[in-house]
């Protein structure tokens, strides 16, 4: 039987010129993993990851913490699914998050009317409402096959860490456990930055132990972020 651990990565930088880099906080929340990890004298054999930068950093976080040294094979299929396209071909305005704080300032609570926003243009994705660069069931088969050949390169007792985005861990949780697409939209508002998704693979493929645990930040609510 092998571990392998999803990781979403650390905090990012919402409306800012670049999300794709962590926050202070964010490093943060990478290093704690990183020292949880190594309490619980977590070594795998395998560090796998997207190639985005907050994939990179929070993996850069978690290796700090530890006695080893490993390099980190970079899997496109990581990756989360490009939010920028989709925002795009729902509505021309949204060519950045400048453009879409303009227009969520006025509302009540911009972070919720920010969310839909997401959400309307990810449903668009879903029902293939535009031609897109990587449709919802190419995303969702590369993730995946992504999951199950790293499971079958994995000897007995051999673990892995991948270090990933909400999307990706959302999309293999419908399928682990056979769930709608509304899921899809409930998970990823669940996951928590560094929490810990645990898959196991053994003789009968791959099954779920545990979603989305935090317990490492548990002890500062600060800690708990979801973007």
């Amino acid at each position: 039987m092998s571990v392998i651990y999803l990781v979403r990565h650390g905090q990012a930088s919402l409306f800012s010129a670049d999300y794709d880099l962590l926050t202070p906080l964010g490093e943060e929340q990478a290093s704690i993993l990183g020292t949880a990890l190594s309490h619980r004298k977590f070594t795998p054999s395998a560090v796998v990851g997207g190639s985005l930068k907050r994939h990179i950093q929070t993996k850069d976080g978690y290796l700090a913490a530890q006695t080893f040294e490993m390099e980190m094979s970079v899997v496109p299929a990581w990756n989360e699914y490009d939010h920028q396209e989709l925002l795009v071909k729902h509505n021309a305005l949204f060519t950045d998050f400048e453009a879409i704080g303009a227009h969520i300032i006025k509302s009540e609570v911009p972070i919720k009317e920010l969310q839909k926003i997401l959400n309307d243009a990810m449903w668009d994705w879903i029902q293939d409402k535009h031609s897109y660069t990587k449709t919802w069931e190419q995303f969702k088969a590369g993730v995946w096959e992504a999951l199950n050949e790293l499971g079958s390169t994995l000897q007995k007792d051999q673990d892995a860490i991948v270090f990933t985005s909400g999307g990706p861990i959302s999309a293999i949780m419908m399928k682990l456990l056979n769930l709608d697409t509304q899921a899809f939209f409930d998970l990823q508002q669940r996951i928590v930055n560094t929490s810990l998704t645990k898959v196991i693979s053994g003789r009968n493929g791959l099954s779920l132990s545990t979603f989305n645990d935090y317990s490492h930040l548990e002890h500062n609510k600060l800690l708990v972020t979801y973007r």
